[in-house]
């Protein structure tokens, strides 16, 4: 079953070019005929044809078209890495493959293997294998092992050979799509008739996708062991959530402020060994994720990928895989580092580069004050404070909520009441930072903590909530603000807002 999904792929393929020939064939057929009969007639019908048949024919020429080399990463020799390449050339002899020419080392939660090929798969030109550093430093060695094994094991079933080619040809199909059915009734026929094509196309080689990632696992618990293939799924999947997570609201917590870590594997790892990190990673490793798969994905979901492998034999995992991946490799943390650096845009590679800590209480001391100039607008914190007494709470309030249609003046207070302490806090923190009797802290288990000097962190509850009342009393606010420092024409530091 899986020979004849993989032949009829194959076959899907090599139609399509039939396909876009016939079309285009046919439109010139009757470009012939109609100008055999009326000129004007012929001009009518290629305004309509004619365009079709370009994007059938550029899209085409797609189809065997080599791509980019460029990867992005950090090119790895045997010399730079003994033991990486030691393991790799260990395993692709246990799998009974050729090894990778080149291997690269780059920022994803991910690992893959290429070939560059000629005459549609038939000639193998060089090998790649891609693996992600967050990978090595969060996987143990027999886990790691699992990874290698199963990348390998696609060499090894030959499911690399064709795989530019269909990929290629799946650009091709779907260039066609989405160039096709937006205006005329021809043009719209023909991209519903390769829609459907595509889907079939899609549907088949997807299937054929999936069968060839099992047979790969299998690969990979033969070679590794069952449980470390079994539980690298798990913690590759934990990983590459974590990853993102470290990303998103980590490493970039500064770049508004036009700041990166100086460091991004110290915080990596960092975040890996944070006990409240751990624990969420740990829930992820038992319960992974239950999202259904689509006959379009090239995977089978994690949780069907590791109930095959527990299904089928049980092969034992060699003695002292316990240890970190990372050991594996030289100085893992810079390499990093270093492979980050090589997908980042001009912009990041302009920044400036500090700790951890300090980029933690730059990026959100930045962020405070943008919030706070947005709240103030062309006010200082006095004018705002001078609103709260004058009752005109609903100037300072959230625009986008509105108090209920009809309510008095006194309803309106309290209803902006409630955004307006929440504004307010955020204006006043950005103030106390600024005088620096206030900092926000690094923290891998959570948001970073806002942290007060001295008495401020029992005082500025009750202020703020008087001065943001209905019947506002902004003495005690104003006392503590101008004995922190606070001038009263304080405005966010401009040197903390992007202009």
């Amino acid at each position: 079953m899986k020979s004849f999904r993989g032949l009829l792929a194959a076959v899907l393929l090599a139609a399509f070019p039939l396909l876009v020939l016939a079309f285009v064939g046919g439109i010139v057929a009757l470009e012939i005929l109609a100008l055999r009969h009326n000129v004007f007639t012929a001009v009518k019908l290629g305004i309509v044809t004619v365009p079709v048949g370009w994007i059938l024919l550029k899209t085409l020429l797609t189809v065997e078209r080599a791509t980019g080399d460029g990867v992005p990463g950090v090119a790895v020799t045997p010399e730079s890495q003994p033991a990486l390449w030691a393991l790799v050339r260990e395993l692709a002899d246990e799998a009974g493959t050729r090894p990778p020419d080149e291997i690269y080392l780059d920022p994803d939660a991910n690992a893959a293997v290429t070939e560059r090929t000629s005459w549609l798969g038939l000639r193998v030109l060089r090998r790649r294998m891609i693996i992600g550093v967050p990978l090595i430093m969060g996987l143990r060695q027999d886990q790691f092992r699992a990874v290698l094994a199963h990348e390998l094991g696609h060499y090894s079933n030959k499911d690399t050979r064709f795989s530019a080619l269909t990929y290629r040809g799946r650009k091709s199909i779907a260039r066609v799509v989405n160039g096709l059915g937006r205006e005329g009734y021809f043009e719209r026929f023909v991209g519903w008739l390769f829609k459907q094509y595509a889907k079939l196309y899609f549907a088949v080689s997807m299937s054929v996708c999936r069968a060839q990632e099992l047979a790969a696992d299998a690969v990979s618990a033969r070679l590794a062991g069952t449980e470390a293939a079994a539980s690298a799924l798990r913690e590759i999947e934990a990983l590459a959530v974590t990853w993102r997570f470290f990303m998103n609201n980590y490493a970039a917590i500064g770049w508004d402020a036009g700041y990166l870590p100086d460091r991004f594997g110290e915080g990596y790892r960092a975040l890996l060994t944070d006990p409240t990190r751990a624990e969420q990673m740990e829930e992820m490793r038992r319960n992974p994720s239950e999202e259904k798969t689509s006959r379009y994905d090239t995977h089978p979901a994690t949780r069907d990928r590791v109930a095959t492998l527990e299904a089928g034999p049980r092969v034992p995992v060699r003695p002292g895989g316990e240890r970190p991946a990372a050991e594996l490799l030289t100085g893992a943390e810079e390499m990093l580092d270093e492979a980050l650096f090589t997908v980042f845009s001009d912009e990041a590679h302009a920044m400036r580069r500090t700790d951890w800590q300090s980029l933690v209480a730059i990026g959100r001391r930045h962020a405070a004050a943008e919030a706070a100039a947005e709240v103030l607008g062309e006010r200082t914190l006095d004018m705002a404070l001078d609103l709260l007494d004058a009752g005109r709470h609903e100037e300072l309030a959230d625009p986008d909520e509105k108090p209920p249609a009809g309510a008095g003046a006194r309803a309106r207070r309290e209803f902006a009441a409630v955004s307006v302490r929440r504004r307010m806090e955020v204006v006043v923190s950005a103030a106390l930072a600024d005088v620096g009797v206030a900092r926000w802290t690094l923290s891998w288990s959570g948001p970073a903590p806002f942290t007060l000097d001295g008495q401020l962190e029992d005082l500025l509850p009750s202020a703020l909530d008087k001065a943001t009342a209905a019947e506002s009393d902004t003495a005690p606010l104003r006392a503590l603000l101008t004995a922190a420092g606070v001038t009263s024409g304080y405005r966010p530091s401009v040197t903390l807002v992007r202009s």
